[in-house]
């Protein structure tokens, strides 16, 4: 999962007021695109402690009859996402909000809810039911987001096309019916 052709990257701890949302945000900033938020990785990884294994723990290991395995055997899935926010619940009046929920925007006109409930589900479905990895592939949806830039600039040409061709197809059609009656009534 990435992000969209207009982001941008803020360096850690970035300090973030309530005064930044007076200004509109400059175009020139946000000039990345495709940043990765979140990656499935699959297949046979190696152990965190495959080099930092002590003697004596493998001692403890081998007076057990255990054996320490550098890499896993079989193949395993694991979802990484850049923001732990994502799986939270905000709180409201001590009561949790659904998962997405802004809590600012909730129970108003301009309420929205983010798919971060649906992320989950499908991330949990992949990671979860083997049996079924079909399903959980078929589950792609593409976003076909209008380009901001691109709809401002081109507004005024769509609308008046909105408008014109219509009228102008009616006329058409009124005056070619027009035609036609005036040919088959009129006297010869």
């Amino acid at each position: 999962m990435s992000s969209s052709p207009n982001s941008r990257i803020i360096a850690t701890p970035a300090l973030i007021s309530g005064s930044e949302n007076v200004n509109a945000p400059r175009d020139e900033k946000f000039n990345k695109a495709n940043i990765p938020v979140a990656v499935l990785l699959e297949g046979k990884f190696q152990s965190l402690f495959s080099n930092r294994l002590s003697q004596a723990m493998n001692d403890s290991l081998k007076k057990y009859g255990s054996i320490f395995i550098p890499q896993n055997l079989y193949d395993n899935k694991i979802i990484i996402v850049a923001d732990g926010d994502i799986p939270l619940n905000s709180v409201q009046k001590n009561e949790p909000l659904p998962m997405g929920m802004n809590p600012f925007t909730f129970g108003s006109q301009r309420e929205f809810a983010f798919a971060n409930k649906d992320f989950l589900q499908n991330c949990l479905d992949y990671l979860i039911n083997s049996s079924n990895l079909s399903e959980a592939k078929a589950k792609d949806y593409t976003l076909r987001l209008l380009d901001k830039k691109k709809v401002e600039a081109e507004m005024n040409f769509w609308k008046l096309i909105n408008i014109l061709v219509p009228v102008a197809i009616i006329v058409l059609f009124a005056l070619l019916y027009q035609f036609i009656r005036r040919r088959k009534y009129t006297l010869a």
